[in-house]
């Protein structure tokens, strides 16, 4: 048989069902190392060796606008407006006035952010460094500011400060348990995959169909692990009825690696023993071409040492060693 016939001739998907039921251990151990895997990547790169620590500070301000010439307050300052001005003059050179030549101008700019979240006369002014005395110093330095700015400017009446921030410690999320998970989702996903393809690219002889349908010849019968006697008599019927009319036979187990074939002599028949499972399906070509090259009409198959649970569970009415024709 061809590889592409091989091919052609489907897929038993029961048989394929049957067969990776017993490896589902493995697709539990791939998602157990899909696990670790995962997790422990997480972890080592978020929290081992992630970013160092970060400290936050957040101080709230309420504003009091003064009224314009028709009588209304100034109310053109929003959130985006107050994010820019933390970083021009005269806010930031205060700041950095305060803070002195220890301090980087970019990097105090950049550790400043201000909102207005709701009512704009409540401004949040946040502070995020590296360093819990340097998170307070600013933080500190950027209220001082916004007071003089309030004292500076028309628009306002003034500017006070109604929570003083703290520098905190930043805890970030550890995400390392929905790492886990999703490394052994991906983990047992990739077995089934791998498993699947395993199985369907195995060309090995489990059940007769396997056999039968490759090459178009009988399986005889079937010996099954630790229990010789089930179908043995319809066994040696189906051997009689085969070598009817040949001068000789021949019994071939093709796991035993000594034995070996000679030219047939005259009309002679062969029977080829077939141990059940995985391997078996090249040395079965090669002994079946084997055969047709000395000569011998290949009567049927014996299936040997099969497994008898995935028998009972392949074929459904299977019964004393016998499967029930429908």
């Amino acid at each position: 048989m061809t590889e592409k016939e091989w091919m052609q001739e489907g897929v038993d998907l029961k048989l394929t069902a049957l067969l990776y039921r017993r490896k589902i251990g493995l697709s539990l151990i791939c998602a157990l190392a899909g696990a670790l895997l995962g997790g422990g990547l997480y972890f080592l790169t978020h929290v081992v060796y992630g970013p160092g620590r970060e400290y936050e500070a957040v101080s709230k301000l309420y504003l009091t606008f003064a009224e314009d010439d028709d009588g209304d307050a100034y109310q053109y300052y929003n959130g985006y407006t107050w994010n820019d001005l933390m970083g021009t003059e005269p806010i930031l050179d205060t700041i950095m006035g305060r803070l002195g030549t220890a301090y980087e101008r970019p990097e105090v700019r950049a550790s400043i952010s201000a909102d207005i979240l709701s009512d704009i006369r409540l401004l949040t002014i946040t502070v995020k460094r590296k360093d819990a005395a340097q998170t307070d110093a600013v933080i500190r330095a950027a209220e001082e500011a916004l007071i003089r700015f309030g004292e500076q400017k028309k628009e306002f009446d003034k500017i006070e400060v109604i929570e003083h921030g703290q520098a905190a410690l930043v805890v970030a999320e550890n995400e390392t348990l929905r790492a886990a998970i999703a490394g052994a989702v991906i983990g047992f996903l990739l077995s089934l995959l791998l498993l699947a393809l395993f199985c369907l690219l195995d060309d090995s002889v489990y059940v007769p169909s396997d056999f039968e349908k490759r090459y178009r010849l009988p399986v005889l019968g079937v010996r099954f692990a630790g229990d010789e006697r089930t179908g043995a008599e319809e066994l040696k019927r189906h051997i009689e009825e085969a070598a009817a009319g040949y001068e000789r036979v021949v019994s071939l187990d093709i796991g035993d690696p000594q034995v070996k074939l000679d030219k047939a002599a005259g009309d002679s028949g062969l029977i080829l023993y077939i141990p059940y499972g995985r391997g078996n399906g090249k040395l079965l070509e090669r002994w079946v071409r084997e055969a047709e090259f000395w000569g011998y009409q290949v009567l049927g198959a014996v299936i040997t040492d099969a497994d008898k649970g995935l028998y009972r569970l392949y074929f459904q009415t299977f019964r004393g060693g016998k499967r029930e024709r429908t």
